[in-house]
């Protein structure tokens, strides 16, 4: 199981050309999906004006031969840390906290990072350099199934047995949080953090992710949901974005493979924020055309400074903390800065691969989504499909 993956081995992302015309696109991508052993995916492509492209191909359900468009729904994985970012600064912006602000000046339980004693901040935790490690044991095990489950899935027991804990009782983001990181938590352990100081080292964090959206939640009084769902879904006019599989969508709903086409059972995960999103192309789309209109100056989400807040790097180039990854050293407020420029994330989980990008040098914003993953758990990726989503990708550049 993982949601970020060695962006690295990819690709960087392709230089656009002149403008492409819709049905050479659509006639171009459909080649490659038919090619492709990609079950279905949607595409979109942004300006700070509108979507310039959106379109799906392939399937969204194998067995139903239901088609895969651009209004269907599937998880995005770690793209959902995107908004977690923009909920952080939207917090900073009603002046809940700062990023410099002391975690434990929030939280209703202590976080004491066991090695060094050093206080953690919320800068810390947005550019994963809190020193709060994903133990897969207990991290790995964070998925529960959801009711509507298809018991019948072929990857049910697996999934089960791999991703979920039995018995669990308590599916609250705080109660998971509190479990791992405060001492004498059920899940608590030293090794839950690495030993450099908060600030010093880069670390992905998962958990750190949710302990984010978490601060928000803390602050403002409502659940995460209700508060994205009031600053960034009602204001966008997302509406059938949402933090977990709605059963009044299901038919809207993609069903998630893996790279041998198997369907895994419906699922959702105890710390949503850090990749629980459920959106289609078309609203993250949206969402996207927002964020480009802010990279360029515009404000409508977050004031101006606010976006230069959230993609503004945090880290001069000469001080970039250890371990930094190679394809992406800076960080905005969850927005990785690419060694290319780019400006986004990616996202896989069980059965999904996404990816969103703002290219500053077109002034546009692509999205991709599959209803596939490059590899199973613990597997290398699959470089036959990690070539052919590079080549859908490649395409969406020539989009202008």
């Amino acid at each position: 199981m993982k949601r970020l993956f060695a962006l690295f081995l990819l690709f960087a992302c392709m230089p656009g050309h002149a403008a492409a015309e819709g049905p050479a696109v659509d006639a171009r991508l459909s080649a490659l999906q038919q090619q492709s052993s990609l079950p279905g995916f949607a595409v979109a492509v942004v300006s700070n004006k509108g979507v310039l492209y959106q379109h799906g191909f392939g399937l969204a359900d194998l067995q139903a031969k239901r088609p895969y468009t651009h209004e269907t729904l599937q998880n995005v994985g770690s793209v959902s840390k995107t908004l977690v970012g923009v909920a952080v600064v939207k917090a900073i912006e009603l002046g809940y906290f700062g990023l410099d602000t002391e975690i434990n000046r929030i939280l209703p339980f202590k976080v004491q990072h066991p090695h060094t004693g050093a206080p953690i901040t919320v800068r810390h935790l947005v550019t994963h350099t809190s020193g709060i490690v994903d133990d897969d044991e207990i991290y790995g095990h964070s998925y529960y199934l959801l009711p509507h489950a298809d018991k019948n899935s072929p990857l049910y027991r697996q999934f089960k047995r791999d991703f979920t804990l039995p018995g669990r009782e308590d599916l609250s983001l705080g109660g998971f949080l509190k479990a791992y990181l405060a001492a004498g938590g059920r899940h608590y352990r030293k090794t839950n953090f690495d030993k450099a100081a908060p600030g010093s080292a880069y670390h992905y964090s998962n958990i750190g992710a949710a302990l984010a959206a978490y601060l928000v939640e803390v602050k403002s009084g409502q659940s995460f949901d209700a508060f994205t769902r009031r600053h960034i879904f009602e204001p966008l006019q997302m509406r059938a974005t949402s933090w977990r599989p709605d059963p009044a969508l299901a038919k809207r709903q993609a069903q998630v493979y893996n790279r041998r086409q198997q369907a895994y059972p419906r699922y959702a995960l105890i710390t949503y924020p850090d990749g629980g999103l459920t959106t289609s192309a078309a609203d993250l789309a949206r969402f996207l055309t927002a964020m480009v209109q802010g990279y360029k100056g515009g404000e409508n989400v977050l004031s101006k400074a606010g976006f230069t807040l959230l993609f503004d790097p945090q880290f001069a180039p000469d001080a970039l903390p250890e371990g930094s990854p190679a394809g992406e050293p800076n960080s905005g407020v969850f927005w990785r800065i690419r060694r290319n420029g780019q400006v986004g994330h990616t996202g896989s989980d069980p059965g999904v691969t996404a990816f969103m990008f703002i290219d500053p040098a077109s002034g546009t914003g692509r999205i991709l989504m599959t209803n596939t993953e490059f590899s199973s758990d613990g597997e290398e990726d699959d470089p036959r499909v990690v070539q052919q989503f590079r080549g859908v990708w490649k395409e969406l550049g020539a989009v202008r």
